[in-house]
């Protein structure tokens, strides 16, 4: 079973690959495709995620690799833009530093590089264990939904979904994978000249705006914008200003 991913828009426009977050899958992009329609937009499931929960492990060099295939085998010109977010852009990082020839422009969205006490000491399989057991209780999964900030029911439904399907071990992976992804490819991205948009929003924690500006500096080609009153939901709470940065970005406007 190949990962899963879906197609829209004009084929033959430029591609533009949108790569989720942890957790959750490729519906989360629905306002962007929306957007984005007179282009053509890719929108993978990463490896146990969304419909591809059964195919992994999860790793973040594979997802690249993944994502790499995917551009030379769907794309008209063996090239795409590429937008990532939270985990998805670090994914963005990982495919800079293999295959920056398949890459017209990247967005990378609060990719955390630097580390979190907090998270340090709750990963354990025991931490995972308990996590996805309080998983399968409907009123911690709407308590989830609502800190993501879904508001409408479709979102809602897609979150408690995707949330149910995670396991103690994808869980534990899924974290397992940025601890050991926890440094920037600083040498493998000097050769990474691809024109990067590196974001992070205002209220997001300070180790994200500390991260971004560590992108910045290691990619030859970049620049790093802090989105005002954004946390980390800003793709789809400020899909607006997100999507707007995205177009002039792409189209050399910034």
């Amino acid at each position: 079973m190949a990962m899963y991913f879906e197609e829209t828009g004009n084929k033959s426009m430029p591609s533009i690959v949108f790569i989720h977050g942890g957790g959750i899958s490729g519906w989360i992009w629905h306002k962007q495709v929306e957007h984005f329609s007179d282009y053509h937009c890719l929108v993978p499931d990463l490896p146990e995620h969304g419909k591809s929960i059964y195919e992994g492990p999860f790793n973040l060099r594979d997802c690249a690799d993944r994502i790499a295939e995917l551009i030379e085998n769907t794309t008209n010109h063996r090239k795409a833009h590429v937008v990532g977010h939270s985990l998805g852009g670090k994914v963005v990082i990982e495919l800079l530093a293999r295959r920056p020839d398949l890459v017209d422009h990247a967005v990378v969205a609060s990719a955390l590089y630097r580390p979190m006490y907090l998270l340090s000491l709750v990963h354990t399989p025991f931490i995972y264990k308990l996590s996805a057991a309080m998983l399968r209780n409907k009123a911690i999964l709407s308590f989830i939904a609502k800190q993501f900030k879904f508001l409408d029911k479709v979102s809602i439904e897609n979150c408690l979904a995707d949330f149910r399907r995670l396991t103690a071990d994808s869980l534990y992976r899924l974290y397992d994978q940025l601890y050991q992804f926890g440094k920037i490819p600083i040498f493998e991205l000097k050769h990474a000249n691809v024109p990067t948009l590196i974001l992070a929003g205002e209220k997001e924690p300070k180790a994200m705006k500390q991260s971004a500006a560590d992108i910045v500096e290691a990619l030859p080609r970049s620049r790093g914008i802090i989105i005002n009153g954004a946390d980390h939901t800003y793709p789809w709470t400020a899909s607006n200003k997100f999507n707007d940065l995205i177009r002039m970005w792409i189209n050399d406007k910034i």
